[in-house]
């Protein structure tokens, strides 16, 4: 299947692609099922990673790591690889294996206000201000394209 996008053909993302398709881990092995721990006022950012984490191809992407080889580090865009590092251990760190319930995204939250000053400390803030951020970054962070 292929989507019409302005006069391009663009194929369409294979659900398959980064591995085959079966019932959601979480509910074959308990994986995924883990909340974060809220710092302070950050449900902000807890919903938005919650909802990443389960958008299947991009989780799938993280966890096999398929994303290490599109990482650039030199985009003056981006934030070094950094953002994208982070995303990639929080995503296994919600989908591994341990018994524990929660995940506190510590790391990634000192990572997030490194690069974003607005997110320093642990005020309440908007949610897709965030997740703008985020993907903005990922996106820069995972840019094939070399300057």
């Amino acid at each position: 299947i292929a989507l019409a996008n302005g006069g391009f053909e663009v194929p369409a993302i294979r659900s398959d692609m980064f591995g085959k398709p079966s019932k959601p881990a979480s509910v074959e092995e308990g994986r995924g099922l883990k909340g974060l721990s809220n710092l302070g006022n950050t449900c902000f950012m807890n919903s938005a990673l919650q909802c990443l984490s389960n958008v299947e191809t991009l989780t799938r992407y993280f966890l096999s790591d398929h994303w290490r080889k599109d990482l650039n580090t030199d985009n003056p865009l981006g934030m070094k690889g950094e953002l994208a590092e982070e995303f990639a251990k929080l995503l296994k760190e919600i989908w591994g294996g341990s018994d524990s319930y929660s995940v506190s995204p510590t790391d990634f939250k000192r990572c997030i206000a490194r690069f974003a000053p607005q997110f320093t400390g642990y005020a309440q803030h908007d949610s897709q201000e965030l997740l703008a951020f985020l993907l903005d970054g990922l996106h820069e962070d995972l840019n094939r394209i070399k300057s």
